[in-house]
């Protein structure tokens, strides 16, 4: 049964994200759309009271001062995987938010399998000496033994949601062993589910590689610290493609010199003084040749294919319609 027509505010897009009208036509039936940045003030005090449905990639400031005029308001859609940079203090406790879980999964797992490829074959680093003039030639034995093999080797997956079973899906095409991390059951076939503190524990301590893929909430926020470090094998290699603070950054930077053969790979950083991702966090990982770092670039290719604006829209369409709404966020977890 359709609901009655329904009101979206459109409050910040990304390039290539459904910013472009033709992206939201399926939506055009169901409610009339409106973008913010193309209100006048005028407009926005007649329009904002009656909206009751709002998009946005990212939080924009300007939802700041808005928020309080939308009385109607009865949806958040985020156009992020991640929503741990909502303002959930400025929306009223009967607004239901909705992440974009699922919007970025295969994407990012191809990302992390190949942060954990570039890391443990030693890719980075052997092109970094090259490049340098640095390198000096070993014996065979003595190269094969700085690469990691995979095949049959343990792949642990702290988060197992659509990033982390995509992940678990390539990584058994090179022959690996799957541990899942997660709160869930799963069905998977060859993935094994561990629970609790104890099954982090067994996770870091079996894994060979762990790729690291749960949304920043309370309970994950510095998750991976030295102890937990400490517990995996001396020559794994841990890939980040969640966000910076799930791993405390003094003890992956400390664990790294001490051991020399242990890689971080990460795709995601600690925020700097502004609050945004800082490239140039202040100790010096680039230094190292056991880091790998790329500007979280894992997710734009899910928005130049289209993906994240798909089951955005997918999503409005159940709320517009009257249906169930997916990856709805328990707000307790970051609020």
């Amino acid at each position: 049964m359709v609901k009655r027509r329904g009101k979206l505010l459109v409050a910040q897009t990304v390039a290539q994200t459904p910013n472009r009208i033709d992206e939201f036509k399926p939506l055009e039936r169901y409610a009339d759309i409106y973008w913010l940045d193309k209100m006048s003030e005028e407009e926005q005090a007649r329009v904002l009271p009656q909206i009751d449905c709002v998009y946005s990639h990212g939080w924009p400031n300007a939802l700041d001062s808005k928020v309080s005029q939308m009385s109607s308001l009865r949806l958040y859609q985020a156009g992020n995987a991640g929503v741990n940079g909502l303002r959930f203090d400025l929306l009223g406790k009967d607004v239901v938010v909705c992440s974009n879980a699922g919007g970025y999964s295969d994407e990012v797992a191809e990302f992390a399998i190949g942060l954990m490829l570039a890391a443990g074959k030693r890719i980075v680093k052997f092109d970094r000496q090259i490049r340098a003039g640095l390198y000096e030639r070993k014996s065979l034995d003595e190269l094969g033994r700085q690469v990691a093999l995979f095949k049959e080797a343990t792949l642990g997956i702290v988060g197992y949601g659509g990033i982390g079973r995509s992940t678990a899906r390539l990584a058994k095409a090179f022959g690996m062993k799957v541990l899942a991390f997660g709160r869930h059951p799963v069905r998977d076939a060859g993935v094994r589910l561990v629970e609790g503190k104890a099954g982090l524990t067994r996770l870091l301590r079996e894994s060979d590689a762990v790729v690291v893929a749960v949304p920043l909430t309370n309970s994950t926020r510095g998750m991976i610290g030295k102890k937990e470090l400490e517990t995996m094998k001396w020559t794994a290699t841990l890939v980040n493609v969640a966000r910076g603070e799930v791993v405390q950054r003094e003890a992956v930077y400390n664990h790294l010199v001490r051991n020399p053969s242990f890689f971080y790979a990460t795709d995601v950083w600690w925020p700097g003084g502004d609050g945004a991702e800082s490239f140039s966090p202040n100790l010096p990982f680039s230094q190292l040749d056991n880091f790998v770092g790329t500007p979280h670039a894992s997710g734009p290719s899910a928005i130049v294919n289209g993906t994240v604006g798909n089951v955005v829209v997918e999503n409005l369409l159940q709320y517009f319609r009257g249906g169930r709404l997916k990856n709805v966020v328990d707000r307790s977890e970051y609020y």
